[in-house]
């Protein structure tokens, strides 16, 4: 790796919530993006819930920022709650 260059890294985890008996009712994802230069790291994850047919429950997003020496320098997290509308029409 040069001097200046910066590495992007993302995984992305998918974990199916079953009821008792074995059917999906939702599912977890958590996406991680890591950027690493010379200067340091930002973390971006997002860990968002579903419903069963998809629709966005819950996020909950977290961005790290660290220097050079892997020190925390800040870190900001956001929490949004999709709300049911009920039916249109």
């Amino acid at each position: 790796m040069a001097d200046d260059d910066i590495e992007i890294g993302e995984e992305i985890d998918v974990e199916m919530v079953l009821d008792e008996s074995g059917t999906p009712v939702g599912a977890i994802v958590d996406d991680v993006i890591v950027a690493t230069g010379p200067e340091g790291s930002i973390v971006d994850e997002t860990i968002d819930v579903l419903d069963s047919e998809g629709h966005l429950l819950l996020e909950d997003e977290t961005v790290s920022v660290y220097d050079a020496d892997a020190q925390l320098v800040s870190k900001e997290e956001t929490i949004a709650i999709a709300l049911d509308s009920g039916d249109e029409g």
